[in-house]
């Protein structure tokens, strides 16, 4: 029988270092791919990794054990997804309001052809829409939770979990169907 996230973080506050490499071995492709999918970086994702797990580390003195692990750390990485693509709203604001017009560059023929295989298209519809509505989907179908474990991480009721997948998944089909070139 696997040994419960709580029980592990118990044994790190004791001093039992394997324990937070067991949980880290348990949730690094979680982590990694749900920050992913929110920056649509791999570079910015694996920095998001490893501050989470610090932040993990610093904060394990403090974690209550109430069965909850999952949505705690990944509250932690929402937060952290979330920090940084407001700091980059904020430097692009400030970058556009100091440098003159320039007309757009055409995409290169590597993003063209990437852009036409399935997942690339998908994680480009992903990007495009509402935070809230890419975290959802992103927690649900990429990371298989629960629910009610996407409104312990967005800290939402489950009703409206309910609703911003609904809208979501609606908005990532019209999408998708937009950039297919046999669409109608």
């Amino acid at each position: 029988m696997a040994v419960s996230d709580d029980e592990l973080m118990r044994r790190y506050v004791e001093g039992d270092e394997a324990a937070f490499h067991m949980l880290f071995d348990r949730y690094r492709a979680l982590v990694y791919n749900f920050a992913r999918y929110m920056l649509n970086d791999p570079f910015r994702a694996e920095d998001i990794l490893q501050d989470t797990f610090l932040s993990v580390a610093r904060s394990a003195p403090r974690y209550r054990p109430e069965g909850r692990f999952r949505t705690w750390l990944l509250r932690i990485v929402r937060n952290r997804c979330l920090n940084l693509l407001e700091a980059d709203r904020a430097r692009r604001a400030a970058t556009i309001r100091e440098r003159p017009e320039f007309p757009a560059i055409e995409t290169s023929p590597g993003r063209r052809i990437e852009a036409a295989e399935r997942m690339a298209a998908v994680r480009e519809a992903l990007s495009r829409l509402p935070e809230r509505q890419r975290e959802a989907l992103v927690l649900y179908g990429f990371d298989s939770m629960s629910y009610d474990e996407i409104a312990g991480v967005l800290d939402v009721p489950i009703n409206t979990v309910k609703t911003i997948i609904h809208r979501g998944r609606a908005a990532l089909a019209r999408a998708i169907q937009d950039k297919e070139p046999d669409a109608p």
